[in-house]
């Protein structure tokens, strides 16, 4: 009788490998791969390179405005149209408030920080004018280069004419 035993428990052992090495390729002890997901499209156009010359002039013509209204200075009017053929015309801005000859603004906090939103103005519109010049054919940068230089020379008079109290 125990050679029939023997030969009973190798065959349950047996049946118990087939099952077991059937259980583990059914995949559930398996690695399996993820199915491909479609890959979302993006919508609208891309977005705008942070160096990109129009990217850093709408940057410093925010910037700008901060200090116009700083210096409680009114906005430019608008240019009449310039055409932009072949390229448009982009002015140059003046020269910083404090680097103008016969700027005597006075010694106090309050004229040192017109000065410094005034020289920063023009740092800015200079900028902006010198991006404009790079994008030849870009109206709306002609544009904002000259509400900066307006901006620039307007912001003068806060800065040389500051009297200290």
């Amino acid at each position: 009788m125990a050679p029939r035993h023997a030969k009973l428990v190798a065959m349950k052992v047996a049946v118990c490998v087939v099952l077991a090495l059937a259980s583990c390729a059914s995949g559930n002890m398996m690695p399996q791969e993820k199915p491909m997901e479609p890959v979302p499209t993006a919508s609208g156009p891309p977005p705008p390179l942070p160096d990109d010359p129009s990217t850093q002039i709408d940057k410093l013509y925010a910037d700008l405005l901060a200090r116009r209204s700083a210096l409680s200075l009114p906005t430019p009017k608008p240019r009449p149209e310039q055409p932009c053929s072949p390229v448009c015309e982009v002015e140059d801005p003046p020269d910083k408030p404090t680097h103008t000859a016969g700027c005597t603004p006075g010694t106090g906090s309050a004229c040192a920080t017109a000065c410094v939103q005034a020289d920063a103005a023009c740092d800015d519109a200079a900028k902006i004018c010198a991006l404009a010049k790079q994008l030849q054919t870009s109206a709306g940068a002609a544009d904002r280069c000259h509400d900066a230089s307006v901006t620039c020379a307007a912001a003068e008079a806060p800065c040389c004419e500051c009297k200290s109290p």
